[in-house]
Parts: structure tokens; sequence; C-alpha cells
């Protein structure tokens, strides 16, 4: 029998769903618009046959970037999306037998890479209110931890982690060799503070980004990782050759380009939806978890969670099914408000007695 790794042996992953072009998708945080047409229309007017017949550069973009977040380009390396991105850090910098430490509930690929990488998850749960006691987190800091994981803010609940707190642990991960690993996923649709000064200051932190939420291009695959000179140069030292292609590239100088603009396009759209949504269903009384994400939970009034899903489907609209503290929430993402009219008016509906 040949040898399997039996990390990756003893790990049981499921696929992504698929079909879901021809539905209204307000089920995994994206934009069902994507970027402007006029973005769009600028890369692709250079996109040639000889565009793809070259290995991909990512010198400049990384430049571009890295200015636009206020680091040395050494400071900055780009993966093929910043799930791959999770990958890369936990492999480099989780310790085997350590434990990694995250909230509950948060994104489940860092509990699947801490188990393909030997490490212990350590799930630090939400109160019953569904608020979060970040002592709990710096409590569970100790000789054993390894890493631990902020998703700032968090998803699916949304809430954002104050910036003394993010110190606090930190400084309390330091003592104990751990690293701290900061998703930014959702940054641009809060307006929390950046962590990415810290990872200057700390030898410990490093801050993920993502093209995939506000900046609309999740099909193209694009992520960042922020950290000091030398903690980049490990991640390097292990990320392979080539692997964000040139469209990806082209795309992502782009939006560097022309940030304020794009990001002011969005954010206002983003902005118009979100109102809407929350305004109109709070006044029918239904109970909303505040959010500094793209998304909101909402707590179904009448109908259970399957039944709504299965009906929404039937009107061509996904949304995410909540579990556990989140169940009979709809986990909705928020976007365009002639998406949230079509989403409110089908959800009032269904949702009766």
């Amino acid at each position: 029998m040949v040898y399997v790794d039996k990390y990756v042996k003893e790990t049981a992953r499921k696929n992504q769903p698929e079909g879901r072009w021809p539905y209204i998708r307000l089920d995994q945080n994206e934009n069902p618009d994507g970027v402007p047409q006029w973005l769009f229309d600028e890369v692709m007017k250079d996109v040639t046959p000889s565009t793809l017949a070259m290995y991909p550069e990512e010198g400049n973009f990384v430049r571009k970037y890295a200015g636009l977040v206020g680091v040395p380009p050494e400071c900055v390396t780009i993966t093929d999306g910043s799930v791959v991105a999770m990958g890369y850090m936990i492999h480099v910098f989780g310790q085997p037998g350590k434990n990694l430490i995250v909230v509950n509930p948060t994104f489940n690929m860092y509990h699947a890479y801490a188990h393909l990488n030997g490490m212990n998850s350590v799930a630090i749960d939400y109160e019953p209110d569904l608020t979060l006691d970040t002592n709990k987190i710096l409590d569970a800091i100790d000789e054993n931890a390894g890493m631990v994981v902020l998703v700032n803010p968090n998803m699916p609940v949304g809430n954002p982690y104050p910036p003394e707190d993010i110190v606090r642990i930190i400084e309390k991960a330091s003592k104990f060799g751990a690293f701290v690993l900061i998703d930014e996923a959702y940054h641009y649709f809060s307006d929390c503070p950046t962590s990415i000064p810290l990872t200057q200051k700390y030898d410990n932190v490093a801050v993920l980004r993502t093209f995939s939420k506000m900046l609309a291009v999740p099909a193209l695959r694009l992520g960042a990782i922020i950290s000091s000179e030398e903690n980049i140069h490990y991640v390097n030292n292990w990320r392979p050759h080539y692997t964000v292609n040139a469209i990806t590239l082209k795309f992502g100088e782009a939006i560097v380009d022309n940030f304020d603009r794009l990001t002011k396009e969005l954010g206002e759209k983003f902005e118009e939806g979100m109102d809407y949504v929350k305004s109109t269903l709070s006044a029918e009384g239904y109970e909303i978890i505040p959010s500094s994400g793209c998304f909101l939970c909402i707590k179904l009034k009448h109908r259970d969670m399957d039944y709504v899903f299965e009906e929404l489907k039937k009107r061509n609209i996904l949304v995410f099914c909540g579990s556990g503290l989140l169940e009979n929430y709809v986990r909705l993402t928020v976007s365009a408000k002639k998406y949230m009219e079509m989403f409110v008016k089908a959800l009032l509906e269904i949702d009766k007695p």
C-alpha cells in the first residue's frame, strides 16, 4: 500500500457546492454583480494571446499593493486566494502537536488546516447571547499554544475585535512563542482599524487580505499575506512559483490603481443594500445580529431553516443555513439593493404562520 500522510488520511473534506451560476447567490459572501464594467473593460482590452504566453511576473503588483497598504514590498507576498494563504501560514508557523486557538463559529477551513498540519484545534465558544469574551482567548494561550487565529471582523457573527484586545493577545502569544494570524477578509466593510501596522512592530503577527469580498473578484483567486520581512521570506520559501496567474495580476493592478473610485462605487451599493434590508426587516420584527461584515444573520420568525432554504431556492435565491448557536438563522450576503429587495420580498412571503 502506498504511503499517505497520516493527517491527510484522517481528514474528511466536503466539496464546495456547484451549479450555483443560475441563482441569485447570497450564500457565500460574493458580490453578484462583480467589479464595474469600466474596470473589467480596462483590463480586458490589454489581454492578448501573448499575455498567456509567458510565466506571470508578480513584482509590479506586489510593489503597488504594498504601497496601498503601507508596508515595504518585502513585507508582502501574494497567493491564489486567502484560503491558500491560511494553509501556507499554518504549515510554516503552526507547530505540530501544539494548539491552534480559534473562536467558534468562524471560517471552517482553519479547523481543517489545523488537522492537516498536526495541530490541535481549540475552539473558544461565543456566549449564548452571541457575544465573545476575549479574555477566554487570552486564558487559552499557554505553553501549548502554537497559533491564534482572529478573523476580524469575524464571520459569520460579524463582530470586530477591539484593537487593545488584539494587542493583548499578540503580546501574550509572543511570551509562549505562538503566532497570531489576523484574517481581514471583511475589513473594507467595517470601520475597525487594520492590524497591518502591528506586523511591523511584532515578529509573531501576519495579516491576511483577499480580493474576493469588497473587491469582488473571487473567481480570479487573489489574496495577500502581510507580515515582517523575515516572516514573508519563510512563507516564500514554501510557496511555489507562478501560483497567481497573469490575468489575475492585471486585474489586481487595475484594482489598486483605481482603488478609491472602485471602493467608493462598490461601498455605496453595499451600504444602500445593508440599510434597506436592516430597516425593512427590523420594521417587520426580525431579530438581526449586528455585523461589521458583508453578511447578516437573521433569525426566522415562523418557519424552520430547511423549509425557508428550499422555498428561497425555488425562487432562485441561495442563502446559507446557520447551525449551532445560529440554528434557525439565515446568513444573508448583503449586496446591491435590487438583490436585497428580491430577498426581503421572498422571505416575507415564505416565513409566515
